[in-house]
């Protein structure tokens, strides 16, 4: 019976390892890798960690979190995931955290992990939007930033007082008069010290989910991640005034690939060194930015993840109708992107001119020269 019951047990033992291996198998064959038991993984990434802080003041929530993210960064790194999407990312960073916090005996107030051990800003411009703001900040706090910065300008309703009795860390910008539209992205981003900086809008709210593929892409080398919103516009016949000049500046840059994407949309992501190349008061003008990032020749992507921001945008007054206040603004800002092309590349900027036939013109004024010179009366 001893017997038997080794053999039953190594027959036993000998299934579960062939039901692991084939489970392994299949799933290096699908889209998600093999993935490790992330609790014990969190768990053993706090050691190199402790020894530092062991003989001074216990280490706060803020180095605890700091150090939790690079350790999850470093393991997410080395699985070689192309996309958020190859695991099931939120669960994968719950059992990472709790194995973490376990070990440690502490509380971590976000429940999601960023991809990047390199410093993140999350920049929010908002004016009279205390509704969404406070939705948008409630999901940001889910996320490590270790920056996130509001610009608040010509508030009216109680903006401020929900960003100032927030109980996390944020960094408020405060201006009595409205700056005018995306002249808080410059503020914002010269405010901030991050590697990675986030834009985002107070008026409406954007779960965190969707803003992880924009900063995995910059981990991955990115200095420009844009929101892919051309696959959510209509057919060309239908097309508003704003979309074709966002494409046509693009065909004129040289990136026909990116249609209507561009800076002008959010969320989108840039590196500390693209912001620094590109200007930070040109980040006022997002068309102008955009064409200077192109021009700069940085490395330009798009997002894997659309965020419909189209569909969600708020209504207001000065942004519906034909030809509203909203609109005029950004196509002059886009007029604004063209000139500059013009004062660098010419006024035909790099197209030909394959419609004129300049040789006729040129033996018109020929004939026209000749006939003066023959008749010098007339």
């Amino acid at each position: 019976m001893k017997m038997n019951s080794r053999v039953k047990g190594n027959r036993a033992k000998d299934n579960i390892r062939a039901v692991r291996k084939s489970e392994n198998r299949r799933v290096r064959k699908g889209k998600i890798s093999k993935v490790k038991d992330l609790y014990d993984t969190g768990l053993r990434s706090v050691g190199w960690f402790w020894p530092k802080t062991a003989h001074c003041e216990p280490p706060e929530e803020i180095q605890w979190t700091r150090h939790l993210n690079a350790s999850w960064a470093k393991w997410f790194k080395e699985q070689g995931f192309k996309n958020i999407t190859d695991i099931n990312y939120p669960h994968s960073c719950r059992q990472f955290i709790r194995g973490f916090c376990e070990a440690v005996n502490i509380n971590i107030t976000c429940d999601l992990l960023l991809p990047t051990a390199k410093s993140v800003a999350c920049i929010i411009t908002a004016m009279n939007e205390s509704e969404t703001l406070k939705a948008q900040l409630g999901e940001l706090t889910r996320l490590p930033f270790e920056e996130i910065i509001v610009v608040l300008n010509g508030s009216t309703d109680n903006s401020h007082e929900v960003v100032r009795h927030y109980p996390n860390r944020i960094t408020v910008v405060y201006f009595d008069a409205a700056l005018g539209y995306d002249v808080g992205r410059a503020v914002g981003a010269k405010v901030s010290n991050s590697e990675i900086l986030l834009f985002l809008d107070g008026d409406m709210s954007i779960g965190v989910d969707l803003l992880l593929p924009f900063i995995y892409e910059m981990e991955k080398g990115a200095d420009v991640v844009l929101n892919p919103i051309s696959s959510l516009l209509p057919k060309s016949g239908r097309i508003d005034s704003v979309s074709v000049a966002k494409q046509f500046l693009n065909v004129c840059l040289g990136r026909k690939d990116l249609l209507s994407d561009s800076l002008t949309a959010i969320p989108h992501a840039l590196s500390r060194n693209a912001v620094k190349k590109i200007g930070y008061g040109v980040l006022a003008v997002p068309p102008v930015a955009h064409a200077r990032a192109v021009r700069l020749g940085l490395s330009i992507l798009k997002s894997p993840e659309t965020v419909d921001v189209i569909t969600s945008n708020r209504i207001r007054r000065g942004n519906t109708g034909l030809g509203n206040r909203v609109e005029r603004l950004i196509l002059g800002d886009h007029l604004e992107a063209l000139h500059e092309l013009m004062k660098d590349s010419g006024p035909r900027l790099w197209f030909k001119d394959n419609v004129r036939q300049r040789d006729f013109e040129n033996k018109g004024e020929a004939k026209d020269d000749q006939y003066e010179r023959d008749h010098p009366d007339l």
